[in-house]
């Protein structure tokens, strides 16, 4: 089972006591790693440079440069990393939240505000982790009649629930299994979706896609059969497709 990484986190305070109790707490949560600590903004940076962090956790008014300053410059090199403010200033608000920040907390604050923005930053980084994780997975493994299978994924253009069972419809030839529609979608890559309760597709197969009275078909190239896909989930699925 893939397990996610610690979130590598980078702290900067210029008031050194914030920068301590900030840093006590980081301690105690298992699924923090402090990576670096630092008292400016052009530490700040150059610290997100070096250890490339999933989080920053900043002061605003800092010597140099302060924590919004620091955001737009670090988002130019590591779109990926994210930011929570913790200052003593609440006039920055709207600026931090137009920079895409996780979260603005006003000191003093309680813990339970602060941890709150901790299972806000958590859910999102480990989101943006298993899509990762996901898009390195090259093929899906089966266990069909006693045997185990090696699909590769861009051989396959959906599967398909038939009861108790699910069919995989692949390139040259159809496997079935009795492992669950929800357990196969969690082994594939982020090019398949869960089209309906009962359908997965290939986003990157799907040649054109027809309505059929209150659904909708996915048809692929160099196949006859068709997937189902739910109208509550045709204009994102269409929406996504655009970006493949």
């Amino acid at each position: 089972m893939y397990t996610l990484p610690l979130i590598k986190t980078v702290l900067a305070d210029d008031n050194r006591d914030s920068l301590e109790i900030i840093e006590t707490i980081l301690k105690r949560h298992q699924k923090f790693r402090i990576v670096a600590t630092c008292t400016d903004g052009e530490e700040l940076i150059n610290q997100v440079v070096k250890c490339r962090p999933d989080l920053v956790i900043t002061d605003i008014k800092m010597p140099k440069l302060n924590g919004i300053e620091v955001i737009k410059k670090c988002r130019k090199f590591d779109s990926n990393v994210n930011f929570i403010f913790v200052t003593g200033f609440d006039d920055f608000a709207v600026e931090a939240f137009n920079v895409a920040a996780i979260d603005y907390i006003v000191k003093p604050f309680n813990m339970d505000r602060f941890f709150a923005a901790l299972e806000k930053a958590i859910e999102i980084i480990q989101h943006k982790q298993q899509l990762k994780s996901k898009s390195f997975r090259s093929k899906l493994k089966i266990k069909s009649s006693g045997s185990n299978y090696y699909i590769p994924m861009e051989d396959i253009y959906f599967i398909e629930k038939q009861g108790k069972k699910c069919i995989i419809h692949g390139k040259n030839k159809l496997y079935e299994t009795n492992e669950s529609i929800k357990v196969l979608y969690q082994k594939l890559n982020d090019t398949f979706y869960l089209s309906h309760r009962s359908y997965i597709i290939n986003l990157k197969k799907i040649l054109n896609i027809s309505a059929s009275n209150e659904t909708y078909l996915a048809h692929f190239e160099g196949i006859p059969d068709h997937a189902h896909i739910s109208k509550l989930k045709i204009k994102e699925i269409e929406t996504i497709i655009q970006y493949l």
